[in-house]
């Protein structure tokens, strides 16, 4: 059941030690180098919370079984979990592509990691911490969330409204990811897979609110976000806006 006692002290604990974590950042973690070393060690420790029940069942029982989500990218924190991993390594963090790798890796990173952690199945299902595949898959998604957030706070992306385009270029993607997974497990025989919920939206008492729909609703909030902040904190000739102005100016004079 969520939101019981249980669950809602967890997320209180969580939100309060992910601050806690990333104030403390921000106010004592000043080099480069030491900014990417808290980067990396959130993005190595999502994965290896997320595939360290295949540790504890198999040391447990003697078996361990590998879950479909372990082995494809087939939910939306899955690929988010790997693109923070992604974005930790890759040394060379300039040009349009990493731009767009780790604002979106921000954006989806925080959005579905505070879903996985507010509207968790699994817990919903089994509403206990004593069941470690339910324990590590919040955990998963709270050092997921600390990562993603550290991306703004480690000053790794700036807000702005270009990241709307790489909002869109990330949900493209997931769009294009659960295609293929869909298509292969209906090759292979495998049965329906929902691959980024594209067959069957995860909210069955409002079946409008398909995939594509909510994709919509989060590009529309991004840009809505980031509009407000750039007039909020930019100056004028700063402003997207502007930017475009100028180009438009600049293509008319050539």
């Amino acid at each position: 059941m969520l939101f019981d006692l249980t669950h809602i002290l967890y997320m209180l604990i969580s939100a309060i030690i992910t601050a806690g974590l990333l104030v403390l950042a921000y106010f004592f973690v000043k080099t480069e180098e030491s900014k990417v070393r808290i980067l990396k060690a959130a993005a190595i420790l999502t994965v290896a919370v997320h595939f360290s029940s295949l540790w504890v069942d198999f040391f447990a029982t003697g078996t361990a079984e590998m879950q479909d989500s372990m082995l494809l990218p087939i939910y939306p924190c899955n690929i988010c979990m790997w693109l923070l991993l992604i974005t930790a390594c890759v040394k060379k963090r300039t040009g349009i592509a990493y731009t767009i790798l780790s604002e979106f890796t921000f954006w989806a990173g925080v959005v579905c990691g505070s879903i996985g952690i507010l509207l968790n199945e699994n817990y919903a299902n089994t509403p206990t911490l004593l069941d470690y595949d339910i324990f590590k898959g919040l955990f998963s998604h709270s050092t997921m969330v600390f990562g993603a957030l550290y991306l703004l706070v480690g000053g790794f992306v700036k807000i702005r409204v270009f990241n709307t385009v790489s909002a869109v270029c990330g949900l493209l993607f997931f769009i294009l990811d659960g295609f293929i997974i869909n298509a292969l497990f209906t090759r292979f025989g495998l049965g329906d897979c929902n691959a980024m919920y594209l067959q069957e939206n995860p909210f069955p008492n409002m079946p409008w609110l398909s995939s594509f729909v909510m994709g919509a609703m989060a590009v529309v909030l991004v840009f809505g976000i980031t509009c407000i902040y750039e007039q909020v904190t930019l100056k004028k000739e700063e402003r997207w806006y502007t930017k475009i102005n100028n180009l438009k100016k600049q293509r008319i004079s050539k």
